[in-house]
């Protein structure tokens, strides 16, 4: 991630926008984001791919349950930017290593899914996995006060 961008820097851009925090929606998505570390897990002896991409969207449905929490939202085409750098805006240079992993991740799902298939080994898939469960567990974490 080169740029890096404050909650005002993505405001002003349009990237985000405030809105009510909205608890339930933030549930749902951490709800999600469990969910989905479980089938990224019975999936990975299949396709590392999918694997990868539903790991993925763990670390995504995390950084949105925050946001929602918070009372933000993305907006505009580049969503799945937006979530990545609300979350490092918001939780900062403490967990920078795990976002720019989502970063990462970001970008490589989206080569695996409209570019390439076949693009992700077990090992990236099986680190993905195991990234989207400790970043789940860091935004239940900040979400509780933690």
């Amino acid at each position: 991630m080169a740029i890096r961008m404050n909650l005002s820097d993505l405001l002003r851009d349009g990237s985000i926008r405030k809105a009510e925090p909205d608890f339930a929606q933030a549930q749902d998505c951490l709800g999600a984001a469990k969910r989905d570390v479980t089938v990224a897990k019975k999936v990975l002896p299949e396709d590392c791919d999918w694997a990868f991409s539903i790991a993925y969207n763990a670390c995504l449905q995390s950084a949105r349950a925050l946001m929602f929490h918070d009372g933000y939202e993305a907006v505009g085409e580049n969503r799945h930017k937006a979530v990545v750098d609300y979350a490092d805006a918001k939780l900062g240079a403490k967990f920078r290593v795990k976002i720019d992993l989502f970063d990462g991740m970001r970008r490589k799902r989206h080569r695996a899914v409209y570019e390439k298939a076949g693009a992700v080994s077990e090992y990236e898939a099986k680190h993905a996995i195991k990234t989207a469960e400790e970043f789940l567990s860091m935004i239940e974490g900040k979400m509780k006060g933690k």
